[in-house]
């Protein structure tokens, strides 16, 4: 993850999307409530104050390790690895997220944020998703929608 947005705590899971293609691959992340962030190991996106980023997604879920292996989630970024004009060239009316192009397309690296004591992972996900906006003044490109946000 890019060194702009970072736990002081530090990672407690990190891997490449791509080592999913092994299907022996353990990413060693358990089933627990987390936040993970969604970023390119090789490019910046310039954000609407002009900051760069490497940061795709921010997402969250109370079974992380279900979530990081869900069948929808890692389908839907196979699909677009096979072809990446799946769904257009057959007349789909919704095309495939954001998030799945820009993970496609500048690369994946994950990183995993347990929840910490009584913590919701909801509220984790608001305030990684607030200081994202502080600081760019606008949500990472693959989030569609802005999680509520918490007194802080």
């Amino acid at each position: 993850m890019g060194a702009d947005f970072r736990s002081i705590e530090g990672v407690d899971a990190s891997f490449e999307l791509s080592d999913f293609k092994n299907p022996d691959f353990d990413c060693g992340v358990e089933n627990r409530p987390g936040c993970y962030v969604i970023s390119s190991p090789d490019r910046q996106i310039e954000y609407a104050n002009g900051k760069k980023s490497s940061i795709i997604y921010i997402g969250c879920s109370d079974k992380l390790y279900r979530r990081l292996h869900d069948e929808h989630f890692m389908k839907h970024y196979r699909l677009l690895a096979e072809d990446k004009d799946w769904g257009i060239h057959k007349n789909y009316v919704t095309m495939m997220a954001d998030k799945y192009q820009y993970m496609l397309y500048y690369g994946c690296h994950v990183d995993v944020f347990y929840c910490k004591g009584n913590q919701l992972c909801k509220n984790f996900e608001s305030n990684l998703l607030a200081s994202f906006y502080d600081m760019y003044r606008c949500t990472p490109v693959g989030n569609a929608a802005r999680s509520f946000r918490i007194e802080r």
